[in-house]
């Protein structure tokens, strides 16, 4: 579509290729336009189409976008899109501002191609790997791709579902305030109420194969709320073991 100088991870089966595009701020209008009607179609379930009329700066405020094009279609049919939130601890925090894949390409290679391409230009940039990975969900199956990470003992989930470990409540309320600044936040549970827009986003609530996150998500959310889920990786190890699942070598000046 787009005429931008871009990098690029091959798709393999899925047919995808998973391309970096400039900043948001840099994004020439019709290549926005090319990935929100791509989403549209790719994702039917979802009112896309409203979600990015309310809240374009999802795009426009990124310094990172990553899309998964079907070449046979030239359509956008994922988008990865972060930026940096500045938290007064000073902690490196990414804020994932958006992690969608079209309905016809889970369960591919799209997500972990996403996220690998997505830390290797970031790295790339000269920037550390973030402390503090952070998202707001009303998706289980999200916390669901978040927690898998957590099995590391120098990696840690928030919430926990179990509610056994509150190590993390203070960090996430510190979270919170930047990501959404001045909405109520209940740090027992992670959620932030009322802050979805449109609040009916999802047609129907999504379902996870883990079935504590789909009551946790069922008895703490209703439309509208999102749940603030955020990993904590304070050491090499830890960011290590991120990037060797995603095949994404660590630089070696990482303390």
């Amino acid at each position: 579509m787009a005429d931008d100088d871009r990098a690029t991870r091959p798709g393999g089966r899925s047919g995808v290729e998973v391309l970096a595009l400039p900043p948001g701020r840099e994004l020439p209008t019709a290549t926005e336009k090319w990935i929100v009607d791509g989403l549209v179609l790719a994702m039917p379930g979802l009112h896309t189409r409203q979600l990015f009329t309310l809240r374009r700066e999802m795009l426009t405020d990124a310094d990172h976008i990553v899309v998964g094009v079907d070449r046979e279609r030239d359509r956008v049919v994922s988008l990865l899109t972060s930026r940096w939130a500045g938290i007064p601890s000073g902690r490196p925090c990414l804020h994932i501002m958006i992690q969608f894949v079209g309905d016809a390409y889970r369960g591919a290679t799209v997500f972990k191609e996403s996220w690998a391409l997505h830390f290797e230009r970031l790295l790339a940039e000269g920037r550390p790997f973030p402390e503090v990975i952070a998202l707001k969900t009303y998706n289980p199956v999200v916390h669901c791709a978040m927690a898998a990470f957590s099995g590391h003992p120098e990696i840690s989930m928030y919430p926990d579902l179990a509610g056994k470990d509150d190590s993390q409540e203070t960090l996430a309320a510190e979270v919170a305030a930047a990501l959404a600044p001045g909405a109520a936040f209940d740090p027992a549970h992670g959620v932030v109420p009322g802050v979805g827009r449109p609040l009916d986003l999802y047609r129907e609530r999504p379902l996870s194969h883990v079935p504590e996150a789909n009551r946790y998500f069922a008895e703490h959310t209703e439309p509208g709320d999102r749940v603030l889920c955020l990993l904590h990786v304070p050491t090499r190890a830890g960011a290590h073991a991120i990037l060797t699942a995603l095949g994404v070598p660590l630089p070696s000046g990482r303390s």
